[in-house]
């Protein structure tokens, strides 16, 4: 199932308006499951609105944040046009920070990348 949805995404998908909105969202709603992953929510004393609430940020935030960090990878692996140390430094960050890593791989250098070449060919992301 994964192969099916990475293989329909190219290269050139990574630099389109749709890509840097999705990859933007994505982070969002993987910032917002902080609280749940530190165990700060309890649904002891929630009400039901707020029941739902963290229930559909969970329900989209998980395979948002799948999602996040995949493409995050594949964006340094095959597109990333930072230099030799850098790309080495944000190696270790997506390996260690895992998703907290790849939001921050997101708003340091892919959004920006993207928002550059975005200037380039004329289309508006942002």
């Amino acid at each position: 199932m994964l192969s099916f949805i990475w293989g329909r995404l190219t290269d050139e998908w990574f630099a389109t308006s749709r890509a840097f909105l999705l990859f933007f969202v994505c982070s969002i709603l993987t910032l917002a499951l902080v609280p749940v992953f530190l165990g700060r929510i309890s649904g002891r004393e929630a009400s039901r609105w707020l029941e739902l609430f963290w229930g559909t940020i969970g329900v989209l935030g998980a395979p948002a944040t799948l999602f996040l960090w995949i493409g995050m990878w594949r964006y340094w692996a095959r597109l990333d046009r930072s230099s030799r140390w850098a790309k080495r430094l944000w190696f270790t960050v997506l390996l260690i920070g895992f998703w907290y890593g790849s939001v921050l791989y997101c708003y340091l250098v892919y959004l920006p990348q993207i928002r550059g070449k975005a200037r380039q060919r004329n289309w508006h992301c942002c």
